[in-house]
């Protein structure tokens, strides 16, 4: 039995959720008559009677899914830098101290050996620096935003509680405790002042 917000049930609630849709609201306000609460304490009123709409999220941090969607790559690697440094360094001195063996160069056998195995150890250094690591976190999830539609303007999809004993915690707690299991969104603006 859905009740509108008239005369009589203007004023101060203690409670307020909103849900999504108008069948989940009916539900949740059924469930509250079949703990107890009676029709002159649960009322489902439209959307945007009451309440300013200060919300807070209840569960897990929804911010959670964006350090499992984050994506880094990582840095070089050092084994890969190192021994680049060192094959490319004992090919340059090798290929260097051929070079002088052989007498095509005017250079000196050991310092052209020398110079060399460090000019191609600087570039293996250079080279394994400038490769790129792998992409880590990216474990093939794509991320798409999909509107969400509201409800439709004047559907009732607010339960409202005006509890007899506004004193009684644990009843509050208990009637909080199942709107937010019904998926509503407890409305923080709203509440007597006891």
């Amino acid at each position: 039995m859905r009740q509108q917000a008239g005369l009589d049930q203007s004023g101060p609630y203690d409670l307020l959720a909103v849900f999504r849709d108008e069948a989940t609201a009916d539900a949740a306000a059924a469930k509250l008559r079949k703990e107890g609460y009676g029709e002159d304490e649960v009322f489902q009123l439209a959307v945007g009677s009451v309440g300013q709409g200060e919300f807070r999220q209840h569960g897990p941090d929804v911010n959670r899914r964006n350090l499992f969607l984050e994506t880094r790559r990582t840095g070089p690697n050092p084994a890969v830098v190192v021994s680049l440094a060192v094959i490319l360094g004992l090919i340059v001195g090798g290929g260097t101290f051929e070079a002088g063996v052989l007498h095509l160069a005017l250079l000196a056998e050991p310092s052209s050996a020398l110079g060399g195995g460090v000019l191609g150890a600087i570039i293996g250094a250079v080279i394994g620096l400038l490769q790129r690591g792998r992409v880590r976190g990216d474990i093939g999830q794509t991320t798409t935003t999909t509107p969400s539609r509201g409800p439709a303007q004047g559907a009732h999809t607010v339960v409202a509680l005006r509890l007899a004993d506004p004193d009684d915690i644990r009843r509050r707690s208990r009637a909080q405790a199942m709107l937010i299991n019904s998926g509503g969104k407890i409305d923080k603006s709203v509440g007597r002042t006891v």
